[in-house]
């Protein structure tokens, strides 16, 4: 596929042009209209957090047909209203990049559930390391969103999984256990998907965790334990044990984002997670932060 890089800092640029001998541009957007005036067919978006919003929608605003930002394309239910109304009015593919959807490890375990017949249950988990995150020194408004910052991989995996809630019982605690969190930091919560599938969480920053999901039914208990490797367990045994697959993708690139590129290029939505799909979940996604009742 023939790309250039539009970065902003001219020594980082250099380096990527330098390590990789390709196309790679400094200065920003504006400064590679000024050179090459082509529209590009598609876009991927990987600026900062803050910027995802104010960019994807300039490339929006140039006319760029299909667009891949990273996740959460913003921090807010109006931005996302914001990329949504505007992609719709410009006749615009937009997508999220959630690229744990990619996974093998996801696309063994909808091989496995289709076999058993279906998703019973769900737990899951989505706890962060603040002894880490506090080294990136993120501003307030990205470390005090950080559910929607970071967590959402695993929650929008589960949903992409089950469907979004129906119903949703949340609540959030432990608001002086993380001082940059100030929602709180132990979430618990339980509900039923639209596909009428009972879920439930049980997460606490405060405390030693990891991300995790289970999906129960009724032959086997399947475990992400890490995400990037499918485990099970049989019923009547207490063994967990890998599934043996071809992980190869996710050993030699980055987990995921090979076959997240791919479809992208290729506008195939069985997986991806298009702007529409991400302002439906994005309200689940609040109230299970305690950012919204």
């Amino acid at each position: 596929v023939d790309f250039a890089v539009i970065g902003r800092s001219e020594e980082k640029v250099k380096t990527l042009k330098e390590k990789f001998d390709i196309t790679a541009v400094a200065g920003g957007i504006d400064a590679y209209l000024k050179k090459d005036s082509e529209i590009p067919e598609c876009a991927i978006v990987a600026v900062t957090l803050k910027e995802l919003t104010s960019v994807t929608l300039q490339l929006l605003n140039l006319g760029i047909k299909n667009i891949l930002v990273e996740k959460p394309a913003g921090l807010n239910q109006d931005d996302i209203d914001n990329l949504v109304k505007t992609a719709e009015g410009l006749n615009a593919n937009l997508y999220v990049a959630y690229n744990r959807r990619f996974y093998i490890s996801v696309k063994l375990l909808k091989e496995k559930i289709e076999e058993d017949g279906g998703i019973i249950s769900v737990n899951f988990e989505f706890t962060e390391w603040p002894h880490v995150i506090e080294t990136f020194n993120y501003p307030p408004d990205i470390s005090g969103k950080f559910v929607i910052a970071n967590s959402t991989h695993v929650i929008d995996t589960v949903f992409h999984l089950t469907g979004r809630p129906k119903t949703l019982h949340s609540q959030v605690t432990g608001h002086d256990y993380v001082s940059w969190h100030p929602s709180g930091s132990v979430f618990m919560g339980m509900g039923i998907t639209e596909k009428d599938i009972p879920f439930s969480y049980s997460t606490n920053w405060a405390a030693p965790g990891r991300w995790v999901i289970e999906i129960l039914t009724r032959n086997n208990r399947y475990y992400f334990k890490p995400m990037e490797r499918l485990a099970i367990q049989k019923k009547a045994s207490v063994q967990v044990n890998e599934y043996e697959g071809d992980y190869s993708d996710d050993i030699n690139f980055k987990p995921g984002l090979l076959r997240m590129v791919k479809a992208f290029m290729k506008n195939d939505e069985g997986v991806l997670c298009t702007i529409k799909e991400h302002q439906q979940n994005f309200p689940f996604y609040e109230k299970i932060a305690g950012y919204k009742a």
